[in-house]
């Protein structure tokens, strides 16, 4: 992980999982509204908290929807992580046992994946030197 001591993470995957969710993504129920309502609680924060190191952690593929969310929080980079697909298939093969799902979901995201100009691409994911992102 990029963060430092002090930064603040905000992920909706991390927050549904403190709220009870036993899935890694795709959460349902209360899991999802507790954690999408501290999210966008968060991020509303951001925009008015000076000088804020924040890591705001989204599967955005769309580069509008990635542009606004920026806007929104006030970031002044947005990075993007965006490894080889085949990366990504073996990440998912060595976390989960059942990856049907996790692939459909990483073909509709890489699918739908738009660049921006406001992106910072990281091809190369495990570099430690990018700092505080959307």
């Amino acid at each position: 992980m990029h963060a430092q001591p002090g930064d603040l993470v905000v992920c909706v995957d991390t927050f549904a999982q403190e709220a009870g969710s036993p899935d890694v993504h795709v959460h349902a129920g209360e899991h999802w509204h507790a954690a999408k309502l501290k999210f966008e609680r968060l991020c509303e924060e951001l925009n008015t908290t000076v000088g804020a190191r924040a890591w705001v952690i989204r599967g955005v593929p769309e580069a509008k929807a990635r542009e606004q969310l920026a806007a929104k929080i006030g970031a002044t980079r947005t990075v993007v992580l965006l490894p080889p697909r085949g990366v990504v298939h073996a990440r998912a093969l060595d976390r989960d046992d059942d990856v049907s799902d996790t692939f459909k979901a990483i073909t509709s995201w890489f699918r739908r994946y738009q660049p921006s100009p406001i992106d910072e691409v990281l091809v190369d994911v495990t570099s430690t030197t990018a700092g505080p992102a959307t």
